[in-house]
């Protein structure tokens, strides 16, 4: 990630904690990036194509279980991983940002399953390198 879109992520971060009173927190050193915007997904903003995005995206839960709804027109993956639930959603924010939101859910939907969350962006993360 440029300085630019650091800047940028970090302001966004801040103004969300200090605006909304949510627990917003960095994830640890593992995430590459990644930010936790609730207690299963993780964000990223990459400075790359959105089909490069996308591709990247879709091979990854191929390759982790499999794919049970996409919508490229949209953006949004559905898919069971590991007997969880996983949704991924892609957005072009700007001419050259992507952002993806990776969210995890086990046990019926109710759970949150963070780990799976981020174990997934960083996969996307490191083949997007």
């Amino acid at each position: 990630m440029d300085k630019r879109n650091f800047l940028i992520s970090s302001g966004l971060i801040l103004s969300l904690l200090f605006s909304t009173g949510c627990a917003l927190f960095l994830v640890g050193a593992g995430a590459a990036g990644g930010i936790a915007i609730s207690k299963d997904t993780i964000e990223g903003h990459f400075d790359k194509k959105l089909d490069q995005v996308w591709r990247t995206s879709r091979e990854v839960l191929m390759q982790e279980g499999f794919i049970r709804l996409e919508d490229r027109a949209h953006g949004y993956l559905e898919s069971e991983v590991r007997k969880s639930e996983v949704k991924i959603e892609i957005l072009q924010v700007s001419e050259k940002t992507v952002r993806i939101r990776v969210k995890a859910r086990k046990g019926l939907k109710l759970l949150p399953h963070p780990d799976l969350a981020n174990e997934l962006y960083n996969k996307i993360f490191h083949k997007l390198k």
